[in-house]
Protein backbone atom coordinates (compact mmCIF):
# COMPACT_ATOMS: atom_id res chain seq x y z
CA UNK A 1 0.00 0.00 0.00
CA UNK A 2 1.53 3.34 -1.37
CA UNK A 3 2.12 5.95 2.03
CA UNK A 4 1.71 9.38 1.51
CA UNK A 5 5.12 10.33 0.60
CA UNK A 6 4.95 7.66 -2.26
CA UNK A 7 1.78 9.02 -3.63
CA UNK A 8 2.65 12.94 -3.74
CA UNK A 9 6.61 11.41 -5.82
CA UNK A 10 3.91 9.42 -8.35
CA UNK A 11 1.54 12.81 -8.64
CA UNK A 12 4.26 14.50 -9.82
CA UNK A 13 5.00 12.68 -12.97
CA UNK A 14 1.65 13.31 -14.04
CA UNK A 15 0.30 16.11 -16.21
CA UNK A 16 -3.19 16.24 -14.14
CA UNK A 17 -0.81 17.84 -11.25
CA UNK A 18 1.65 19.67 -12.94
CA UNK A 19 2.58 23.13 -11.18
CA UNK A 20 1.29 21.92 -7.92
CA UNK A 21 3.50 22.60 -4.47
CA UNK A 22 3.97 19.64 -2.21
CA UNK A 23 1.51 21.46 0.18
CA UNK A 24 -1.12 20.94 -2.53
CA UNK A 25 -0.01 17.61 -3.82
CA UNK A 26 -0.32 16.64 -0.21
CA UNK A 27 -3.85 17.76 0.07
CA UNK A 28 -4.66 15.77 -3.42
CA UNK A 29 -3.02 12.55 -2.36
CA UNK A 30 -4.65 12.79 0.96
CA UNK A 31 -8.34 12.51 -0.71
CA UNK A 32 -7.49 9.41 -2.98
CA UNK A 33 -8.60 6.10 -1.97
CA UNK A 34 -7.15 2.92 -2.77
CA UNK A 35 -8.16 0.18 -4.21
CA UNK A 36 -6.52 -3.19 -5.04
CA UNK A 37 -7.62 -5.56 -7.21
CA UNK A 38 -6.04 -8.72 -6.77
CA UNK A 39 -7.89 -11.31 -9.24
CA UNK A 40 -9.46 -10.08 -13.06
CA UNK A 41 -12.73 -7.78 -11.65
CA UNK A 42 -14.80 -5.17 -12.66
CA UNK A 43 -13.82 -1.45 -12.12
CA UNK A 44 -17.39 -0.39 -13.76
CA UNK A 45 -19.78 -0.75 -16.07
CA UNK A 46 -21.15 1.02 -18.93
CA UNK A 47 -24.14 3.05 -18.46
CA UNK A 48 -23.34 3.06 -14.82
CA UNK A 49 -22.92 6.65 -12.55
CA UNK A 50 -19.87 8.20 -12.85
CA UNK A 51 -18.58 9.64 -9.75
CA UNK A 52 -14.69 9.67 -9.50
CA UNK A 53 -11.87 9.50 -11.16
CA UNK A 54 -9.35 6.84 -11.23
CA UNK A 55 -5.53 6.70 -11.65
CA UNK A 56 -3.39 3.47 -12.47
CA UNK A 57 -0.69 3.24 -9.90
CA UNK A 58 0.21 -0.50 -10.71
CA UNK A 59 -1.03 -2.88 -13.31
CA UNK A 60 -3.56 -2.54 -16.09
CA UNK A 61 -7.23 -1.95 -16.80
CA UNK A 62 -8.64 -2.74 -20.41
CA UNK A 63 -11.43 -0.90 -21.69
CA UNK A 64 -14.07 -1.94 -24.01
CA UNK A 65 -17.79 -0.70 -25.26
CA UNK A 66 -20.78 -2.69 -26.29
CA UNK A 67 -21.17 -1.93 -29.90
CA UNK A 68 -24.18 -4.50 -31.47
CA UNK A 69 -24.65 -6.37 -28.74
CA UNK A 70 -21.41 -7.52 -28.30
CA UNK A 71 -18.00 -6.07 -26.44
CA UNK A 72 -15.63 -4.26 -28.42
CA UNK A 73 -12.45 -3.83 -26.84
CA UNK A 74 -11.20 0.11 -26.86
CA UNK A 75 -7.68 0.19 -25.06
CA UNK A 76 -5.60 -0.92 -22.72
CA UNK A 77 -4.54 1.54 -20.37
CA UNK A 78 -1.44 1.19 -17.66
CA UNK A 79 0.51 2.59 -14.96
CA UNK A 80 0.12 6.41 -14.38
CA UNK A 81 -3.32 6.50 -16.50
CA UNK A 82 -6.55 7.36 -15.87
CA UNK A 83 -9.79 6.62 -16.57
CA UNK A 84 -13.79 7.65 -15.51
CA UNK A 85 -13.05 11.62 -15.73
CA UNK A 86 -16.81 11.98 -16.65
CA UNK A 87 -17.74 11.90 -13.48
CA UNK A 88 -15.73 14.62 -11.96
CA UNK A 89 -17.64 17.58 -13.10
CA UNK A 90 -21.24 16.49 -14.29
CA UNK A 91 -21.14 13.27 -13.17
CA UNK A 92 -22.36 11.64 -16.26
CA UNK A 93 -22.67 7.84 -16.60
CA UNK A 94 -19.91 5.78 -17.70
CA UNK A 95 -19.79 5.30 -21.38
CA UNK A 96 -17.46 2.15 -21.36
CA UNK A 97 -16.86 -0.82 -18.90
CA UNK A 98 -13.60 -1.11 -17.08
CA UNK A 99 -12.13 -4.34 -16.08
CA UNK A 100 -8.81 -4.80 -14.17
CA UNK A 101 -5.93 -7.14 -14.75
CA UNK A 102 -4.67 -9.01 -11.30
CA UNK A 103 -2.56 -7.29 -8.48
CA UNK A 104 -3.43 -4.15 -10.32
CA UNK A 105 -4.08 -0.95 -7.62
CA UNK A 106 -6.17 2.06 -8.71
CA UNK A 107 -6.11 5.18 -6.45
CA UNK A 108 -9.61 6.75 -6.63
CA UNK A 109 -10.53 10.49 -6.90
CA UNK A 110 -14.25 11.00 -5.66
CA UNK A 111 -16.31 13.86 -7.02
CA UNK A 112 -17.06 15.63 -3.85
CA UNK A 113 -13.64 15.84 -2.73
CA UNK A 114 -12.22 17.30 -6.32
CA UNK A 115 -14.62 19.71 -6.20
CA UNK A 116 -12.93 21.40 -3.11
CA UNK A 117 -9.94 20.90 -4.62
CA UNK A 118 -10.58 22.42 -7.47
CA UNK A 119 -11.99 25.44 -5.45
CA UNK A 120 -8.85 25.83 -3.07
CA UNK A 121 -6.18 24.80 -6.23
CA UNK A 122 -6.61 26.88 -9.23
CA UNK A 123 -3.71 25.42 -11.42
CA UNK A 124 -6.11 22.22 -11.92
CA UNK A 125 -8.34 23.95 -13.46
CA UNK A 126 -6.35 24.12 -16.44
CA UNK A 127 -4.62 20.97 -16.18
CA UNK A 128 -8.18 19.08 -15.88
CA UNK A 129 -9.20 21.49 -18.56
CA UNK A 130 -6.97 19.90 -21.15
CA UNK A 131 -7.27 16.53 -20.47
CA UNK A 132 -11.32 16.59 -20.77
CA UNK A 133 -11.08 18.89 -23.46
CA UNK A 134 -8.97 15.85 -25.40
CA UNK A 135 -11.20 13.56 -24.16
CA UNK A 136 -14.44 14.66 -25.46
CA UNK A 137 -12.45 15.62 -29.01
CA UNK A 138 -11.54 11.57 -28.92
CA UNK A 139 -14.70 10.62 -28.21
CA UNK A 140 -16.33 12.28 -31.26
CA UNK A 141 -13.61 11.86 -33.74
CA UNK A 142 -12.28 8.76 -35.52
CA UNK A 143 -8.98 8.12 -36.78
CA UNK A 144 -9.12 4.37 -38.31
CA UNK A 145 -5.23 4.51 -39.11
CA UNK A 146 -4.38 4.25 -35.69
CA UNK A 147 -2.40 0.78 -34.61
CA UNK A 148 -4.70 -1.43 -32.71
CA UNK A 149 -2.71 -0.65 -29.34
CA UNK A 150 -2.51 2.66 -29.89
CA UNK A 151 -4.01 5.26 -27.46
CA UNK A 152 -4.91 9.14 -27.74
CA UNK A 153 -3.45 10.92 -24.66
CA UNK A 154 -3.65 14.48 -26.00
CA UNK A 155 -6.03 15.87 -29.30
CA UNK A 156 -6.87 19.56 -29.91
CA UNK A 157 -7.77 21.99 -32.60
CA UNK A 158 -5.91 25.33 -33.08
CA UNK A 159 -6.52 27.86 -29.96
CA UNK A 160 -10.58 30.21 -30.79
CA UNK A 161 -8.41 33.28 -31.41
CA UNK A 162 -7.27 32.00 -34.73
CA UNK A 163 -10.33 31.48 -35.97
CA UNK A 164 -11.47 34.85 -34.72
CA UNK A 165 -8.57 36.21 -36.45
CA UNK A 166 -9.75 34.36 -39.90
CA UNK A 167 -13.24 35.80 -39.51
CA UNK A 168 -12.27 39.44 -39.37
CA UNK A 169 -11.84 39.74 -42.95
CA UNK A 170 -15.36 37.93 -43.86
CA UNK A 171 -17.05 40.18 -40.88
CA UNK A 172 -15.41 43.15 -42.05
CA UNK A 173 -16.45 42.47 -45.53
CA UNK A 174 -20.15 43.14 -44.28
CA UNK A 175 -20.04 46.47 -44.30
CA UNK A 176 -19.86 47.58 -47.82
CA UNK A 177 -22.23 44.61 -48.63
CA UNK A 178 -24.73 45.97 -46.57
CA UNK A 179 -24.19 49.66 -48.13
CA UNK A 180 -25.13 47.67 -51.09
CA UNK A 181 -28.22 46.07 -49.68
CA UNK A 182 -28.97 49.86 -47.65
CA UNK A 183 -29.31 51.25 -51.39
CA UNK A 184 -31.15 48.80 -52.77
CA UNK A 185 -33.73 49.39 -50.48
CA UNK A 186 -33.77 53.48 -50.59
CA UNK A 187 -33.75 53.42 -54.66
CA UNK A 188 -35.84 50.51 -54.96
CA UNK A 189 -33.03 49.35 -57.34
CA UNK A 190 -32.77 45.24 -58.10
CA UNK A 191 -29.44 45.80 -59.54
CA UNK A 192 -27.70 46.68 -56.15
CA UNK A 193 -29.91 44.01 -54.35
CA UNK A 194 -28.63 41.49 -57.13
CA UNK A 195 -25.18 42.46 -56.29
CA UNK A 196 -25.50 42.88 -52.72
CA UNK A 197 -27.32 39.26 -52.35
CA UNK A 198 -24.46 37.96 -54.44
CA UNK A 199 -21.75 39.10 -52.45
CA UNK A 200 -24.02 38.38 -49.26
CA UNK A 201 -24.02 34.55 -50.37
CA UNK A 202 -20.44 34.69 -50.78
CA UNK A 203 -19.09 36.58 -48.06
CA UNK A 204 -21.39 34.10 -45.95
CA UNK A 205 -19.50 30.86 -47.76
CA UNK A 206 -16.19 32.57 -47.35
CA UNK A 207 -16.79 32.55 -43.75
CA UNK A 208 -18.38 28.65 -43.55
CA UNK A 209 -15.21 27.89 -45.81
CA UNK A 210 -12.73 29.76 -42.94
CA UNK A 211 -14.17 28.36 -40.18
CA UNK A 212 -13.84 24.54 -41.71
CA UNK A 213 -10.95 25.02 -42.12
CA UNK A 214 -10.07 26.12 -38.80
CA UNK A 215 -11.63 23.16 -37.79
CA UNK A 216 -9.69 20.43 -39.65
CA UNK A 217 -6.28 21.01 -38.06
CA UNK A 218 -5.55 18.58 -35.49
CA UNK A 219 -2.56 17.70 -33.48
CA UNK A 220 -2.28 14.85 -32.13
CA UNK A 221 -0.05 12.62 -28.92
CA UNK A 222 -0.21 8.99 -28.59
CA UNK A 223 1.66 6.28 -26.50
CA UNK A 224 3.77 5.76 -29.89
CA UNK A 225 4.02 9.25 -32.10
CA UNK A 226 3.46 12.69 -32.17
CA UNK A 227 1.10 13.62 -35.16
CA UNK A 228 0.02 16.87 -37.43
CA UNK A 229 -2.98 16.72 -39.30
CA UNK A 230 -3.64 19.69 -41.75
CA UNK A 231 -6.33 19.87 -43.63
CA UNK A 232 -7.57 22.52 -46.69
CA UNK A 233 -11.19 21.43 -47.88
CA UNK A 234 -10.84 19.88 -51.44
CA UNK A 235 -7.63 21.57 -52.23
CA UNK A 236 -4.97 19.95 -49.13
CA UNK A 237 -4.64 17.16 -46.64
CA UNK A 238 -1.23 16.14 -45.19
CA UNK A 239 -0.38 14.26 -42.16
CA UNK A 240 3.35 14.77 -40.43
CA UNK A 241 4.29 12.57 -37.65
CA UNK A 242 7.42 11.49 -35.54
CA UNK A 243 7.94 8.33 -32.80
CA UNK A 244 7.88 9.36 -29.36
CA UNK A 245 11.50 7.45 -28.91
CA UNK A 246 12.83 10.27 -31.72
CA UNK A 247 11.81 13.37 -29.43
CA UNK A 248 14.85 15.53 -28.08
CA UNK A 249 13.15 18.09 -26.07
CA UNK A 250 9.56 19.91 -25.91
CA UNK A 251 9.41 23.49 -25.57
CA UNK A 252 6.94 26.58 -25.05
CA UNK A 253 6.55 29.95 -27.03
CA UNK A 254 3.93 32.63 -26.03
CA UNK A 255 3.55 35.76 -27.35
CA UNK A 256 2.20 38.87 -25.64
CA UNK A 257 -1.59 37.95 -27.37
CA UNK A 258 -0.77 34.43 -26.49
CA UNK A 259 -0.51 35.22 -22.68
CA UNK A 260 -3.76 37.33 -22.82
CA UNK A 261 -5.47 34.26 -24.41
CA UNK A 262 -4.05 31.99 -23.03
CA UNK A 263 -2.53 30.44 -26.54
CA UNK A 264 1.13 29.24 -27.91
CA UNK A 265 3.21 26.86 -29.60
CA UNK A 266 4.24 23.42 -28.35
CA UNK A 267 7.79 23.09 -30.28
CA UNK A 268 8.51 19.22 -30.36
CA UNK A 269 12.10 18.53 -31.27
CA UNK A 270 13.33 14.83 -32.87
CA UNK A 271 16.20 13.58 -34.87
CA UNK A 272 14.59 14.90 -38.15
CA UNK A 273 13.85 18.48 -36.87
CA UNK A 274 10.72 19.88 -35.44
CA UNK A 275 7.33 19.47 -35.06
CA UNK A 276 5.21 22.77 -34.00
CA UNK A 277 2.07 22.72 -32.51
CA UNK A 278 1.15 25.71 -33.23
CA UNK A 279 -1.98 28.17 -31.49
CA UNK A 280 -2.75 25.69 -28.43
CA UNK A 281 -4.96 26.59 -25.95
CA UNK A 282 -3.20 26.12 -22.44
CA UNK A 283 0.11 25.52 -23.60
CA UNK A 284 2.07 25.19 -20.60
CA UNK A 285 -0.12 21.97 -19.83
CA UNK A 286 -0.17 20.90 -23.43
CA UNK A 287 3.84 20.62 -23.33
CA UNK A 288 3.72 18.76 -19.64
CA UNK A 289 1.56 16.04 -21.33
CA UNK A 290 4.09 15.78 -23.76
CA UNK A 291 6.69 15.46 -21.56
CA UNK A 292 4.74 13.16 -19.19
CA UNK A 293 4.31 10.37 -22.06
CA UNK A 294 7.81 10.89 -23.40
CA UNK A 295 9.28 10.44 -20.31
CA UNK A 296 6.83 7.43 -19.81
CA UNK A 297 8.28 5.78 -23.24
CA UNK A 298 11.40 5.96 -21.55
CA UNK A 299 11.16 4.59 -18.57
CA UNK A 300 8.93 1.78 -19.86
CA UNK A 301 11.85 0.70 -21.82
CA UNK A 302 14.75 0.96 -19.24
CA UNK A 303 12.08 -0.75 -17.06
CA UNK A 304 11.59 -3.35 -19.39
CA UNK A 305 15.45 -4.42 -20.03
CA UNK A 306 16.58 -4.20 -16.33
CA UNK A 307 13.46 -7.11 -16.12
CA UNK A 308 14.98 -9.05 -19.31
CA UNK A 309 19.06 -8.37 -17.86
CA UNK A 310 17.65 -9.99 -14.51
CA UNK A 311 16.05 -12.98 -15.99
CA UNK A 312 19.15 -13.51 -17.89
CA UNK A 313 21.63 -13.06 -15.56
CA UNK A 314 19.43 -15.35 -12.93
CA UNK A 315 19.62 -18.46 -16.26
CA UNK A 316 23.42 -17.92 -16.45
CA UNK A 317 23.94 -18.44 -12.55
CA UNK A 318 21.59 -21.16 -12.55
CA UNK A 319 18.95 -19.39 -10.19
CA UNK A 320 15.63 -19.07 -12.47
CA UNK A 321 13.01 -17.39 -11.50
CA UNK A 322 9.93 -19.55 -10.45
CA UNK A 323 7.37 -18.21 -13.23
CA UNK A 324 3.09 -19.06 -12.81
CA UNK A 325 1.82 -21.57 -14.61
CA UNK A 326 0.21 -20.39 -17.90
CA UNK A 327 -3.67 -19.71 -17.78
CA UNK A 328 -5.46 -22.09 -20.12
CA UNK A 329 -7.14 -20.43 -23.24
CA UNK A 330 -9.64 -22.15 -25.19
CA UNK A 331 -9.02 -22.20 -28.57
CA UNK A 332 -12.16 -22.31 -31.42
CA UNK A 333 -11.30 -24.54 -33.92
CA UNK A 334 -9.96 -22.56 -36.86
CA UNK A 335 -12.34 -22.67 -39.79
CA UNK A 336 -11.17 -23.75 -42.92
CA UNK A 337 -10.80 -20.82 -45.40
CA UNK A 338 -12.80 -21.50 -48.96
CA UNK A 339 -10.53 -20.88 -51.56
CA UNK A 340 -12.20 -19.52 -54.70
CA UNK A 341 -10.54 -20.12 -58.20
CA UNK A 342 -10.54 -17.74 -61.04
CA UNK A 343 -9.24 -18.36 -64.72
CA UNK A 344 -6.11 -16.40 -65.23
CA UNK A 345 -7.74 -14.08 -68.09
CA UNK A 346 -9.54 -13.17 -64.45
CA UNK A 347 -6.55 -12.82 -62.79
CA UNK A 348 -4.68 -11.04 -65.18
CA UNK A 349 -7.45 -8.89 -65.51
CA UNK A 350 -7.78 -8.34 -61.79
CA UNK A 351 -3.99 -7.09 -61.50
CA UNK A 352 -4.44 -5.13 -65.17
CA UNK A 353 -4.11 -1.92 -62.88
CA UNK A 354 -3.80 -2.64 -59.43
CA UNK A 355 -2.24 -0.31 -57.20
CA UNK A 356 -1.41 -2.29 -54.10
CA UNK A 357 -0.23 -5.59 -53.94
CA UNK A 358 0.90 -7.65 -50.61
CA UNK A 359 3.08 -10.28 -51.29
CA UNK A 360 4.52 -12.38 -47.69
CA UNK A 361 6.14 -9.61 -46.07
CA UNK A 362 6.66 -7.30 -49.15
CA UNK A 363 3.88 -4.55 -50.45
CA UNK A 364 4.12 -3.23 -53.51
CA UNK A 365 2.71 -0.07 -54.64
CA UNK A 366 2.37 1.66 -58.05
CA UNK A 367 1.25 5.08 -59.01
CA UNK A 368 -2.41 5.83 -59.02
CA UNK A 369 -4.10 4.82 -61.97
CA UNK A 370 -5.04 8.75 -62.81
CA UNK A 371 -1.31 8.61 -63.74
CA UNK A 372 -1.27 6.65 -66.70
CA UNK A 373 -4.53 7.61 -67.95
CA UNK A 374 -3.09 11.38 -67.94
CA UNK A 375 0.09 10.67 -69.91
CA UNK A 376 -1.79 8.30 -72.38
CA UNK A 377 -4.98 10.51 -72.75
CA UNK A 378 -3.38 11.69 -76.16
CA UNK A 379 -3.06 8.74 -77.64
CA UNK A 380 -5.98 7.44 -76.85
CA UNK A 381 -7.71 10.40 -78.16
CA UNK A 382 -6.58 9.91 -81.42
CA UNK A 383 -7.00 5.90 -81.39
CA UNK A 384 -10.81 6.77 -80.99
CA UNK A 385 -10.57 9.15 -84.08
CA UNK A 386 -9.14 7.19 -85.98
CA UNK A 387 -11.07 3.95 -85.22
CA UNK A 388 -14.61 6.25 -85.56
CA UNK A 389 -13.19 7.37 -88.41
CA UNK A 390 -13.58 3.89 -89.90
CA UNK A 391 -17.04 3.98 -89.46
CA UNK A 392 -18.32 7.31 -89.87
CA UNK A 393 -16.37 7.81 -93.06
CA UNK A 394 -18.98 6.21 -95.43
CA UNK A 395 -21.92 8.70 -93.39
CA UNK A 396 -19.80 11.93 -94.74
CA UNK A 397 -18.59 11.09 -97.60
CA UNK A 398 -21.32 8.81 -98.89
CA UNK A 399 -18.68 6.10 -100.05
CA UNK A 400 -16.45 2.97 -99.06
CA UNK A 401 -12.96 3.77 -97.44
CA UNK A 402 -10.46 3.93 -100.00
CA UNK A 403 -8.11 1.19 -99.09
CA UNK A 404 -4.95 3.68 -98.76
CA UNK A 405 -6.92 5.66 -96.27
CA UNK A 406 -7.55 2.53 -94.06
CA UNK A 407 -4.06 1.51 -94.16
CA UNK A 408 -3.03 4.62 -92.76
CA UNK A 409 -5.63 4.55 -90.71
CA UNK A 410 -4.92 1.07 -89.12
CA UNK A 411 -1.45 2.30 -89.26
CA UNK A 412 -1.97 5.28 -87.22
CA UNK A 413 -4.05 3.05 -84.41
CA UNK A 414 -1.03 0.63 -84.46
CA UNK A 415 1.50 3.61 -83.52
CA UNK A 416 -1.13 5.07 -81.10
CA UNK A 417 -1.73 1.51 -79.62
CA UNK A 418 2.15 1.02 -79.34
CA UNK A 419 2.39 4.50 -77.35
CA UNK A 420 -0.48 3.63 -75.21
CA UNK A 421 1.04 0.61 -74.33
CA UNK A 422 4.35 1.72 -73.50
CA UNK A 423 2.76 4.15 -71.25
CA UNK A 424 1.50 1.54 -69.20
CA UNK A 425 4.52 -0.04 -69.10
CA UNK A 426 6.50 2.75 -67.84
CA UNK A 427 3.42 3.59 -65.11
CA UNK A 428 3.90 -0.16 -64.36
CA UNK A 429 7.73 -0.22 -64.20
CA UNK A 430 7.89 2.35 -61.31
CA UNK A 431 7.16 0.73 -58.07
CA UNK A 432 7.51 1.71 -54.52
CA UNK A 433 7.93 -1.23 -51.74
CA UNK A 434 7.99 -1.53 -48.03
CA UNK A 435 9.56 -4.74 -47.01
CA UNK A 436 10.18 -6.46 -43.30
CA UNK A 437 13.54 -4.79 -43.25
CA UNK A 438 13.51 -1.69 -46.09
CA UNK A 439 11.58 0.35 -48.21
CA UNK A 440 12.55 0.33 -52.08
CA UNK A 441 11.95 3.03 -54.86
CA UNK A 442 12.43 1.95 -58.56
CA UNK A 443 12.23 4.01 -61.98
CA UNK A 444 12.74 2.04 -65.00
CA UNK A 445 11.85 2.88 -68.17
CA UNK A 446 11.37 0.72 -71.09
CA UNK A 447 14.01 -0.02 -73.04
CA UNK A 448 16.16 2.28 -70.76
CA UNK A 449 17.98 2.55 -67.43
CA UNK A 450 16.80 1.48 -64.25
CA UNK A 451 17.21 3.65 -60.93
CA UNK A 452 16.30 1.82 -57.51
CA UNK A 453 17.16 3.58 -54.06
CA UNK A 454 16.75 1.43 -50.92
CA UNK A 455 16.97 2.28 -47.26
CA UNK A 456 16.44 0.45 -43.87
CA UNK A 457 13.26 0.80 -42.13
CA UNK A 458 15.09 1.21 -38.69
CA UNK A 459 16.84 4.27 -40.26
CA UNK A 460 13.57 6.46 -40.89
CA UNK A 461 13.37 9.26 -38.61
CA UNK A 462 10.12 10.59 -39.65
CA UNK A 463 7.17 10.69 -42.35
CA UNK A 464 4.77 12.88 -44.05
CA UNK A 465 1.76 12.55 -46.77
CA UNK A 466 0.27 15.61 -48.57
CA UNK A 467 -2.53 15.23 -51.18
CA UNK A 468 -2.41 18.70 -52.98
CA UNK A 469 -5.78 19.85 -55.32
CA UNK A 470 -9.03 18.92 -56.12
CA UNK A 471 -7.79 15.65 -58.41
CA UNK A 472 -5.80 14.58 -55.20
CA UNK A 473 -8.90 14.83 -53.02
CA UNK A 474 -11.30 13.93 -55.05
CA UNK A 475 -9.37 10.08 -56.63
CA UNK A 476 -7.32 10.00 -53.50
CA UNK A 477 -3.49 10.43 -54.27
CA UNK A 478 -0.82 12.07 -52.93
CA UNK A 479 3.01 11.60 -51.96
CA UNK A 480 4.39 10.03 -48.84
CA UNK A 481 7.98 11.68 -47.89
CA UNK A 482 10.09 9.88 -45.66
CA UNK A 483 12.60 11.26 -44.05
CA UNK A 484 15.91 8.75 -43.86
CA UNK A 485 18.93 10.29 -42.61
CA UNK A 486 20.00 13.04 -44.64
CA UNK A 487 18.45 11.93 -47.39
CA UNK A 488 14.19 12.22 -48.56
CA UNK A 489 12.69 9.52 -50.22
CA UNK A 490 9.13 10.28 -52.47
CA UNK A 491 6.78 7.57 -53.06
CA UNK A 492 5.19 9.71 -55.24
CA UNK A 493 1.69 9.92 -56.51
CA UNK A 494 0.86 6.48 -54.48
CA UNK A 495 -2.92 5.75 -54.49
CA UNK A 496 -4.08 6.25 -50.58
CA UNK A 497 -1.58 7.94 -49.11
CA UNK A 498 -1.90 8.03 -45.73
CA UNK A 499 -2.69 4.09 -45.98
CA UNK A 500 1.00 4.23 -47.20
CA UNK A 501 2.33 5.98 -44.45
CA UNK A 502 0.08 4.01 -42.40
CA UNK A 503 2.12 0.81 -43.67
CA UNK A 504 5.51 2.17 -43.17
CA UNK A 505 5.13 3.12 -39.65
CA UNK A 506 3.61 -0.69 -39.13
CA UNK A 507 6.68 -2.00 -40.30
CA UNK A 508 9.24 0.48 -39.14
CA UNK A 509 7.73 0.01 -35.51
CA UNK A 510 8.14 -3.61 -35.97
CA UNK A 511 11.87 -3.49 -37.21
CA UNK A 512 12.69 -0.85 -34.89
CA UNK A 513 11.33 -3.54 -32.42
CA UNK A 514 13.06 -6.33 -33.64
CA UNK A 515 16.41 -4.37 -33.93
CA UNK A 516 16.39 -3.16 -30.37
CA UNK A 517 15.52 -6.90 -29.01
CA UNK A 518 18.19 -8.43 -31.23
CA UNK A 519 20.61 -5.25 -29.63
CA UNK A 520 19.37 -5.73 -26.19
CA UNK A 521 19.96 -9.67 -25.96
CA UNK A 522 23.46 -9.44 -26.99
CA UNK A 523 24.27 -6.93 -24.62
CA UNK A 524 22.44 -9.08 -22.24
CA UNK A 525 24.47 -11.90 -23.17
CA UNK A 526 28.09 -10.16 -23.08
CA UNK A 527 27.22 -8.80 -19.92
CA UNK A 528 25.72 -12.08 -18.29
CA UNK A 529 29.37 -13.55 -19.80
CA UNK A 530 30.93 -11.34 -17.52
CA UNK A 531 28.81 -11.39 -14.31
CA UNK A 532 29.51 -15.27 -14.67
CA UNK A 533 33.15 -15.08 -15.21
CA UNK A 534 33.31 -12.43 -11.97
CA UNK A 535 31.01 -15.14 -10.11
CA UNK A 536 33.32 -18.23 -10.97
CA UNK A 537 36.35 -15.70 -9.77
CA UNK A 538 34.96 -15.27 -6.58
CA UNK A 539 34.47 -18.88 -5.62
CA UNK A 540 38.02 -19.57 -7.08
CA UNK A 541 39.43 -16.76 -4.69
CA UNK A 542 36.95 -18.53 -1.71
CA UNK A 543 38.50 -21.70 -2.53
CA UNK A 544 42.26 -20.64 -2.48
CA UNK A 545 41.58 -19.02 1.03
CA UNK A 546 40.01 -21.99 2.26
CA UNK A 547 42.91 -24.22 1.00
CA UNK A 548 45.82 -21.99 2.01
CA UNK A 549 43.92 -21.72 5.67
CA UNK A 550 42.64 -24.77 6.23
CA UNK A 551 42.34 -23.89 10.15
CA UNK A 552 40.62 -21.00 9.39
CA UNK A 553 36.98 -21.69 7.02
CA UNK A 554 36.06 -18.43 7.47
Amino acid sequence: MPDNLVRIEFLKKLHLFRGLSDAELASVAAELKEKTYFQADTVFEEGTQADALYIIFEGRVNISRRVKNRQVKLASLVKGDYFGEQGLLKGRVHNATVIAEPNTIVLILFRVPFAQLFKKTASLRHNFDIMIYSRKLASELHFNWLAENEVIYFLARKHQFLLFRALVAPTLAFIPIFSVLALAFLFNSALFGLIGGFFLVADCAWGFWRYLDWGNDYYIVTNQRVIWLEKVIALYDSRIEAGVATILSVSTEIDFWGRRWDYGTVVVRTFTGQIRLDFVRHPMQAAAMIEEYWNRAKEGGKKADEETMSRTIRAKLGYKKAEPPPTAVPVAPAKQASVKKISPLAAWWANLFRMRTEDGNTITYHKHIYGFFRDSAFYMLGFMTLLVLIFVWPMLFGSAIPSWVLTFVIFGMAVLFGFVVYEYVDWKNDIYQVTSEQIIDVTRKPFGTEDRKAAPLENILSTEYKRTGILGMLLNFGTVYIMVGGAQFHFQDVADPPSVQQDITRRQQGRQLKKREGEAASDRERMSEWLKVYHRTIEEIEQEKRRSNPANPE
